[in-house]
């Protein structure tokens, strides 16, 4: 899974690429042509070698498909840097971008635009964004709960989309503990206090009446509440999304039930 301050990234970066994407079509196709200068603090150029570090990273951490954008667009900043001169001089390198680099670049960053918003858009690519949170809470899947439990999921969530990781997963931890109490009583009929998560867990696992996909969240979430209790711990905002989503998952499981 892809982190919400990578996919952050991608958006910014895709509004300075419309930007760069618009000069070039202001200097080869609005009439009459407006001169654009490719040089100087936010400009063409600068835009570009600005971004290209990131993309790069970016592109070898979570997207790389984007590896290719990063290739041309370092391949636009050598020729740039090359052909075009820092300063007006009569008779010297050209200054203001030529029409048929504005045409040729124009149309490279809008391959570039919708090669971005693709990988964007794939599966795992952030899923925890603001305009989301009723699609990944849905009513639907909240009926039932206590009303601790809803506050802690809306909580953990918030904690998520503000960039603070090791809240979130902390918050999540304690919704899990709950749900997974809660489980054990209905499985066993018997009550879970005063038992550890282990504990619980064995029980569940020699009940035989628990689904395979079900003791794999809950030892999984398990083995994630173990590093949580390490006072030194810190999640970062990927783990963080990753157990959210695991919380998500194992409550869809027991509502199923």
């Amino acid at each position: 899974m892809v982190t919400h301050k990578a996919a952050v990234t991608l958006m910014t970066l895709i509004s300075d690429l419309t930007y760069v994407y618009e000069r070039c079509k202001s200097a080869s196709i609005i009439t009459p042509t407006q001169p654009i200068q490719v040089k100087g603090e936010n400009y063409i150029l600068d835009i570009l070698k600005r971004w290209h570090p990131s993309l790069e990273n970016l592109a070898k951490k979570y997207y790389p498909e984007l590896s290719k954008v990063a290739n041309s667009m370092r391949n636009w900043i050598e020729y740039l840097d090359k052909k075009y001169a820092e300063k007006w001089v009569i008779f010297g390198p050209p200054f203001y971008i030529e029409i048929k680099d504005a045409e040729e670049l124009s149309r490279d960053v809008k391959e570039w635009i919708n090669a971005i918003i693709n990988e964007y858009e794939k599966r795992g690519t952030v899923l925890i964004k603001e305009e989301s949170v009723e699609q990944i809470l849905p009513e639907s899947l909240l009926a039932g709960l206590d009303e601790i439990t809803k506050e802690d999921l809306y909580d953990a969530l918030k904690c998520i989309l503000h960039l603070l990781p090791t809240p979130a997963v902390m918050i999540s931890m304690r919704v899990a503990e709950n749900l997974v109490r809660r489980y054990y009583t209905k499985i066993t009929g018997n009550t879970a206090m005063g038992k550890s998560w282990g504990e619980i867990l064995n029980e569940l696992e020699q009940s035989k009446k628990v689904k395979p996909s079900i003791l794999g969240y809950l030892r999984y979430l398990k083995d994630k509440r173990n590093e949580a209790e390490h006072p030194d711990k810190r999640f970062t905002q990927e783990e963080s999304e990753r157990i959210f989503i695991h919380v998500k998952e194992l409550l869809e499981e027991l509502k199923s039930l």
